[in-house]
């Protein structure tokens, strides 16, 4: 749903930035996260599998479950994505959760560019605690996504932010 409407406010000329976190996985098994930048389509490893960070070398950062967030890529990634937010027309996340919100540095930037956004589409974890994350984020509309919903629910929130930015 966040990448049809992000692909579609793009086809429409509409500037946005920010990134989102897709899993990775080989054959069935997920090995961790990348982070995205949806301006530059630039990516890197956002976490990785303890076992297999450690066989490409990357120091140990932050843990989540079986998981090692990678602050040198996640870092470089993420912060150069929300750098240009007065530029944009939407600030996109997929997602504010326990991985991305590890990195005090890229959760400041966050905060930074959520604040100074016009508008903006985030995806938060289901289990999102962060008490001034949930602040600044109060006020927003908000979709939880269902099975009854769901094909139709991109479409939803796509009107919402056109009309938001009086684009037809």
């Amino acid at each position: 749903i966040f990448m049809k409407v992000i692909n579609e406010l793009k086809s429409r000329g509409v500037k946005v930035i920010g990134f989102f976190c897709p899993e990775v996985r080989e054959k069935s098994t997920r090995i961790g996260f990348k982070i995205v930048d949806i301006n530059t389509g630039d990516s890197d490893w956002l976490a990785l599998e303890i076992s297999r960070a450690k066989s490409l070398g990357y120091g140990i950062g932050p843990r989540v479950g079986k998981y090692v967030v990678i602050p040198q890529t996640a870092l470089k990634i993420g912060l150069r994505a929300l750098g240009n937010v007065s530029e944009a027309d939407i600030l996109a996340i997929d997602e504010l959760g326990p991985m991305e919100l590890k990195l005090s540095e890229l959760r400041t930037e966050i905060i930074r560019a959520l604040k100074n956004s016009r508008n903006s589409i985030v995806v938060t974890h289901w289990n999102l605690r962060d008490l001034e994350l949930l602040n600044i984020l109060r006020d927003s509309k908000k979709y939880i996504v269902t099975f009854q919903n769901r094909n139709y629910l991109a479409r939803e929130i796509l009107n919402t932010i056109l009309s938001a930015l009086s684009i037809e």
